[in-house]
This record gives C-alpha cells, structure tokens and sequence, in this order.
C-alpha cells in the first residue's frame, strides 16, 4: 500500500466503494455497515494487499456471505473494480491470514466493541451479555439486525445504571437511527434484574395494578380489581403510558372510596409523573 495514502482517505474510498456496489446491488444496510468494518480490520492488521479496490470487493463479497446476503460473487465481480477472480483469491488470504470466518455476524462483536467504546465495567459487560442470551431465549432478537440488538442492549444496561450515554450516543455508534434504539431497547430491559421503577416503569396494566396493590397494602383489594377493570377497559390510545392509566384509574378508586391519595403519592410509586397520573385520573367516572 503506498504510504501517501491516510487511513482516513483509505477508509473513506472503501466506504464509499461498498456503498456504491450495496446500493447497486440492493444489499441490505447491516452488510454495508459489515463490509467497512472488515475493511477496517484489514487496514489495522498492517496487513499488504495489492489495492484498495481488491480489500473493497473482498470485503463487501465475505460481508454478503457473512449476512446471508442472497448476491452472489459473479454479481459483485460485476459491479466491482476488479474481476472475479482476484476477489475470490484475496476473500480466500484473507480468510486464512487473518482469521475472518464467513460466518453470519451475531451481536456478540458490536456488543464487545460497544462495552469498549463506552466504558462499561467488568459487571456491566456482564450483564449485556446475560440479556443478550436471555432476549435470544425469548426470541426478542428476531426480525432485529445485530447492530440494533447490541444497540439495544448496550443503551439498555447504561440506562439501569445511570450512565451518562444518549440514545444518540449509541443510535452513531452502532449506525441506527435513535428511533430505532428507542423502540427496542425496552425489551431487553424488561429481562434485566432488579431495575429501578423510574428507569422501566411497569408495562401492562396487570403490572402496574400489582405494583399499586403492593405499594399501598393497607388499601382493600376491591380497589386493584376495580382499577384494573376500568384500566383495561379504558379508550387511550396505542401511545399511552399504561403504568399512567393504571395509576389514574387505581387513584380514581382510591379516592371515590374516600382514601386520601394524591397523584404525588403513585407517581413514584409506577415511575410516572404526578401529570400523567392527574390527567389519565380525569378521565375516569368511577362512582364504585
């Protein structure tokens, strides 16, 4: 490789080269992303190629078998810069020299590289790697990309722990949009143990009710059954806070039967704002 080339024009050039050959081939984004991430791992090894349009076209093919990729290598030969076969003969070197396997990715390695890049301690790692095993137990990975998954996972441990990481943080690093942590991350935190109320408020309207009931023993049980009756039968929307509904209805009945309870007194107690309660409270008639 001649040395008047940078690692960043480099990286920059087989980017853009896997883009182009993706795009042209209707690849899907994961590959595009793991092709790079090959390139880069060849650029760091030290390791002499011929060029940089033959790391491109190796990459991008061990990529696609790597995802399952249905193109095949007279497909990227056609739309390559180099012929067929100097890609099969660098994919091969490659292969063996430097230990790449054309092996679907799992999120296992995004998730390595992610507990690097944000400073996770020892028992953080740890325990993605335990949600990781437990959402593929429930088949929560499934119809996820590997870079969501670990996104995911990654967004959803620092969450538990208060760390100081943005969704937008972890949507750059793992190459996703912060909609997509966003819609994914809570179902792997509901498989975390021991996770605070205000970080992951109760899901369902069973779970809330039961969190209430515990909360506040002293009250009769009729309120939980009551509260989850019209809970459950409440119009709110597919966007509202269930945890809220449950608290506003669970508070409605507390209060017909002449208890003190206040929305400042649930609040805490779902992880939900004293508003949420008050206004999902409002909307209940519930005369006992």
């Amino acid at each position: 490789m001649p040395a008047r080339y940078s690692d960043r024009s480099v990286l920059f050039y087989v980017g853009t080269e896997i883009e182009r050959m993706g795009e042209s081939l209707d690849a899907t984004e994961e590959t595009m992303i793991d092709g790079i991430r090959l390139c880069g791992d060849v650029r760091r090894a030290g390791y002499d190629y011929d060029s940089i349009d033959s790391v491109a076209g190796a990459c991008f093919y061990l990529a696609c078998t790597r995802q399952d990729e249905p193109i095949s290598l007279p497909d990227i030969a056609d739309h390559a810069r180099k012929s067929r076969k100097n890609i099969q003969h660098l994919s091969a070197k490659l292969m063996s020299e430097l230990d790449i396997q054309p092996t679907p990715v799992e999120p296992d390695t995004y998730l390595d590289d992610g507990i690097e890049e944000f400073g996770f301690t020892e028992d953080q790692a740890a325990e993605c790697f335990e949600l990781l095993e437990r959402g593929k137990e429930r088949n929560r990975h499934s119809g996820f990309a590997p870079t969501t998954v670990a996104g995911a996972i990654l967004y959803a441990v620092a969450q538990k722990h208060g760390l100081d990481i943005r969704q937008r943080d972890v949507a750059d690093f793992v190459n996703k949009t912060p909609v997509s942590i966003r819609k994914s991350y809570k179902s792997f935190l509901e498989l975390a143990d021991d996770v605070p109320v205000d970080v992951l408020p109760p899901q369902t309207i069973d779970e809330a009710i039961a969190t209430v009931q515990t909360a506040f023993s002293e009250h009769p049980a009729v309120y939980a059954d009551d509260a989850r009756n019209i809970a459950s039968d409440a119009d709110v929307g597919d966007n509202a806070s269930l945890a809220g509904v449950a608290g506003g209805a669970y508070l409605s009945v507390a209060q017909t039967h002449g208890e003190g309870l206040t929305a400042s007194d649930v609040s805490p107690v779902l992880g939900v704002g004293s508003q949420t309660i008050a206004k999902y409270n409002k909307r209940f008639d519930y005369e006992g």
